[in-house]
């Protein structure tokens, strides 16, 4: 009685209509509300019941094929009864079963129509059984023919199937973006601008833009510039493996707009959030974060810019790592510590006590950097020895820079 009263409103003096067969199909469970919204060919009927609808259903989904006998399932290997070979996409297609559209429909049909394919009312598994047949089409990716006229069906795919493709058309992604959002598609997203970006194309600020409605696992596939045109937003929800993949020349646009979107942030709530970005941090920046007591991990230390630690003093770097300073004995074979290490006075990590070596040995002068390429033609600038014999207990060492 529910369900009769539910579908009242669709058809006329209680008859089904093919109108009505999507709200039935939603009502149990088997479709997108999306599809049902794109199969509804009376505006002002279906869509004002589906924004009123209460219920979640998308965890029926995998509950599906445990409810469908076993059977069923078991007879897709069936021939096709020649009278229902199809050679049209219709709604007609609506009322096959799974096992009748896998033995009679073709894949080349479906990737012929496809923009039909999504306007028609199919069901979980018929789309299931689409996606099956355009694989066995086209088992080494999709072409970009038939990537264009995806439409709705692309929430069908999976990352693997999308890194098959070769994606040329920004319009191309921008409609695929479209049909995404609202769904758990990041992943997809993130390997549709892969593809796209792959092949040599440019995102456009509308597009990064569109791009913010998706978890930011596509952070580190941008070029510097298009990183510019990234929102706040964006920057505030990615979290560190999103950032894993990116290089020194993002971490240099990407830090300072995490210093814009954490601003009002404090203390060690505002040291958490720019965590991850600090492979793009200056010197200073280091510096003002020693004086706050840290305690950076040894993970994070090994994130930073050569450049930017090789200034700190020891006692900077003491703050800086705080109770984690002991980690820096396991550092000291790879950059930045192996670096940082290689400029300061060994008598000065000895007082450290973590038993560091590589340091400045003892007696030894530092030659400022900017010094050594005077020193590199000095046997002619300082004469034959007379500076070395006057000195002679006196090591000069030329640190590189």
């Amino acid at each position: 009685m529910a369900l009769q009263a539910a579908l009242a409103p669709l058809g006329s003096r209680g008859t089904p209509t093919l109108g009505s067969l999507p709200l039935l199909l939603l009502s149990l469970g088997w479709m997108l509300p999306s599809r049902v919204q794109a199969a509804d060919s009376r505006p002002g009927v279906m869509t004002p019941w589906l924004r009123g609808t209460p219920w979640d259903l998308s965890w029926q989904r995998p509950e599906l094929a445990a409810i469908l006998p076993r059977g069923r399932r078991d007879t897709e290997k069936k021939g096709c009864p020649p009278e229902r070979r199809a050679r049209v996409v219709d709604e007609n297609l609506v009322f096959y079963e799974p096992w009748e559209l896998a033995a009679c429909v073709d894949g080349a049909l479906l990737a012929a129509h496809m923009d039909r394919v999504n306007t028609l009312p199919f069901t979980y598994q018929q789309l299931e059984v689409f996606k099956r047949k355009l694989d066995q089409l086209y088992p080494q990716g999709y072409p970009e023919s038939l990537v264009q006229h995806l439409g709705y069906f692309f929430r069908e795919l999976t990352p693997k199937d999308i890194h098959k493709w070769n994606v040329t058309s920004l319009e191309t992604v921008k409609s695929l973006l479209k049909v995404s959002r609202g769904q758990e598609m990041d992943a997809q997203v993130a390997a549709l601008i892969a593809r796209y970006l792959a092949g040599g194309g440019e995102l456009d600020k509308a597009t990064v833009d569109a791009l913010a409605a998706f978890h930011p696992t596509y952070l580190c596939l941008l070029s510097p510039e298009q990183l510019g045109a990234v929102q706040l937003s964006v920057v505030r929800a990615a979290r560190p493996p999103d950032l894993d993949a990116c290089g020194p020349v993002q971490m240099d646009v990407l830090y300072p707009k995490a210093r814009v979107a954490f601003q009002n942030m404090s203390g060690s709530e505002y040291f958490e959030k720019i965590k991850p970005y600090l492979g793009g941090a200056p010197t200073e920046d280091l510096r003002a974060l020693s004086r706050q007591n840290v305690s950076m991990d040894l993970a994070t230390f090994r994130t930073l810019r050569p450049e930017a630690v090789l200034p700190l003093t020891i006692a900077e770097v003491q703050n800086l790592l705080g109770p984690n300073l002991a980690g820096l004995k396991a550092a000291q074979e790879s950059s930045p510590g192996r670096d940082w290490i290689s400029r300061q006075r060994q008598d000065d990590l000895d007082s450290l006590g973590l038993g560091l070596q590589g340091g400045i040995p003892n007696g030894y002068l530092v030659v400022d950097p900017s010094f050594r390429e005077a020193l590199s033609g000095g046997a002619r600038l300082l004469g034959p020895g007379p500076v070395l014999t006057a000195v002679p207990t006196v090591l000069w060492t030329l640190v590189p820079n």
